[in-house]
Parts: structure tokens; sequence; C-alpha cells
């Protein structure tokens, strides 16, 4: 099955029930925005200068030039200017006295005490900020949907929020499986007696508590016994709203993990026994009274790959997330490169700068579980499985990592 089509099965049949809460601008970056918010106001709400200087009315400055100075009476600053020949000292920001259209700065005029000396032309609306140039009353400014970033809270606060709506934290567990697997505090001992430390789990772990509106509860390891693994499957199931496996995926005897689930005296529905890409061949999605379970490869770079490519993917389509989940940029390739037939093929590879172009070297590492290919990566390319592959200096789009 394709990933698309598993994605597309996937989105018919759950529903995620995700509750939401008021939460303080300062604490809502990362978070997903659970309604569409209007600016209420215009930004700037009146015309404002956009320098520090003087505020006087532009076509009194229309002879101007350094043989004809123009000469204006300094007033204090207030709501409207005298006579067309005052100006007003005006910093920043500040809103433009009525009868003043124009700001000249401090540095292109001649102060003599009380008078200033213009020595050009003013346009209209020359360093005027005018109300409604950033922001118009009625325009949208976040989408529901949208995973808010600090300069959408900085819109948010200049139009007077202080709060804002937003989905609560997705709950995800994270399991691993596998009697081979041992954490990292046994030491490098275990391999001398045959056991593998751990570095998938941490991986997807790593990734995932990068995404604040997740909340990554990781349970440990799990031997391959259905009980035990039945075991943790229903106490995880009840304190999240996804579960994530790793290990324990594939088709032989010792893995387990598939089985045991789909035993479970519950309602099950499956909707992958493994997927059309490769690395990550054995990624299986199983769904459990409307949680989705993902069953991701023990290899580090299957599971990362698998991880972007069909949790996250999944998630960002459940949760209508408006964000993209990659950058993707054209590169030139450097290496012809093939794909395998019938498979979505993930090469890992390394972008950088060429002359006036992005190019784009896949790393020739090959194997689902090879760190050192995750270790030197920046960019992955994909190669469809109804494409053969890329002839060297093919112009290709490529997601950055």
């Amino acid at each position: 099955m394709s990933i698309d089509s598993a994605i597309e099965e996937l989105v018919k049949v759950v529903k995620l029930n995700i509750s939401v809460q008021d939460m303080e601008l300062e604490n809502a970056a990362g978070m997903i925005c659970a309604e569409d918010i209007y600016s209420p106001i215009d930004l700037p709400p009146f015309d404002r200068s956009a320098v520090d200087g003087y505020a006087l009315y532009s076509e009194a400055t229309s002879s101007a030039s350094s043989n004809n100075p123009i000469p204006f009476k300094l007033v204090n600053y207030g709501s409207v200017l005298p006579s067309h020949n005052n100006a007003v000292p005006i910093s920043t920001g500040q809103r433009i006295p009525e009868g003043a259209d124009a700001v000249v700065m401090v540095e292109d005029v001649i102060r003599e005490g009380d008078i200033i000396y213009v020595m050009k032309p003013i346009p209209k609306y020359g360093n005027v900020s005018r109300k409604g140039e950033d922001i118009r009353k009625g325009e949208l400014l976040v989408a529901k949907g949208t995973i808010i970033k600090p300069q959408h809270l900085a819109a948010l606060s200049a139009i007077g929020m202080t709060h804002v709506k937003v989905y609560r934290r997705l709950n995800i567990g994270l399991i691993s499986t596998g009697s081979e697997v041992v954490s990292p505090l046994q030491g490098l001992k275990a391999y001398e007696q045959g056991f593998i430390l751990d570095s998938t789990s941490i991986l997807i772990f790593a990734v995932l508590s990068a995404y604040k509106f997740m909340n990554v509860n990781w349970y440990g390891f799990v031997k391959d016994d259905e009980h035990e693994i039945k075991a943790m499957t229903e106490k995880a199931l009840n304190e999240n709203d996804i579960l994530i496996f790793t290990g324990g995926t594939g088709p032989g005897e010792s893995d387990k993990t598939f089985k045991s689930i789909v035993e479970m005296n519950r309602d099950i529905r499956i909707i992958a026994r493994g997927l059309a890409i490769r690395p990550g061949r054995p990624t299986s999605i199983i769904i459990v009274e409307n949680k989705p379970i993902f069953l991701l490869s023990g290899f580090p770079v299957a599971a990362y790959i698998a991880l972007y490519e069909v949790v996250l993917r999944a998630l960002y389509t459940l949760l209508k997330i408006r964000n993209e989940l990659f950058i993707e940029v054209p590169a030139r390739i450097v290496k012809r490169v093939y794909g395998s037939a019938g498979y979505d093929n993930y090469l890992r590879a390394k972008l950088f700068k060429c002359n006036e172009d992005l190019c784009v070297e896949p790393i020739m590492l090959r194997g689902s579980g090879i760190l050192k290919s995750l270790l030197e990566a920046n960019a992955l390319i994909v190669i469809p499985r109804n494409v053969e592959g890329f002839e060297k200096g093919e112009k290709i789009w490529i997601k950055i990592l």
C-alpha cells in the first residue's frame, strides 16, 4: 500500500477528539490555533511617523533646494499643525498631527533655534506609515489549524489579545519493543552479551518533543512477549491519543508486536501491514477504537523516514494543520540515482551551494540502520515508485531536513 492510500484510509476512519483551551499568548508559540482570528482594527490605527524628524505640510516644501532652503517655525507636538509654515518635532511611531502629511528626517534639515530649514521637497506621505498600511481591519491574521509562531503572537498582541484558543496537546505514547534491545544505561558491555543499545526510540522521542503541540510519553522497553506487549498497549491506549511502537514490526516469528495488537479484545481495524516505502517497508498502521497505532521499524533510519513521511504526515492531515511539514527547494543532482520499482525511495543527501545554484548529492550508504547517513544528511531525495531514477545534472525537488 502507498503512503497516500494509507493516510487517506486512516483519515476516513479516525476522528481525533482534541479539546480547545484558552492559553496566554506568551505560552502559545508552537501550539495549534483553534480559531480563525481577524483583526478588529487597522494597524497602524492612525497615520504615524516612520522616522525621527519633523512633521509638516508637504506642499510647502515643493520649491525647497540647497539654494532655496524653506524655513519652518517649530511648535510643540500636538494633535493639530497650526499652519503650513510650522513644523512639529516627532519621534518614530508617533501620530501625525492633523494638517501635516509628511515627515522630514532630522538629518535632512538645518536647525537654528526654533527654525528648521528644509533643503529638498518632501513628497506627500513621505516617511509616513499610513493607517491600515500594515494590517487592515477584518484581515485574517491567523487561520484555524496554524501552528502558532512568534510572529503570530506579535500581531495578536498588537491587536490587544492576551489569550488565544488552541487545541490541547496531543498525547503520544512511545514504546520500544524487542528482546534484543536494551537501554544505553546497560553500557557497552551489552554488545558483548548480544544485545543492542537503543538508538531508535530516543531519535523518535527527540523529533516529536520538538513539536510543542505534542506531549510524548515514553514507556520504555518491552520484550517480544505477547502478554507484555498487550498489557503495555492497554495501559498506553488508556493514557494517549496515539501510540507509536518501534521494533518488532517484521514478519519473523520473533517479531510479535503486530500480532499481539491485532489479537487484543478490542475494536481493531488494520489500515496497512507494510507500506511501499524504502527504507521503512515494515511500517504498519492499526486503529484500535478510534486511536491510531503506528508500528515503525527498529532500525533508526527506516523509523526516521517513516516518522516524517507516515506518522507526521498523518497527524498533520488528521489535525488539519496548515503549515508545511517540509521546506522543499529545487536543486541540481550531482550523481545519477536509481529507485526501486514499486516503492517510494527516500535517499539521504547533502544539499550545498554550487556556483549560483543549489546542488544535492546522495549519500551512497545503503541500509535501514546506518546512522552515519543521518548524521551527514541535511536533505532527502524522493524517487517516486513510478520513476526509474534521476539523471546527473537533472533539477529535482528535495526536502530539507
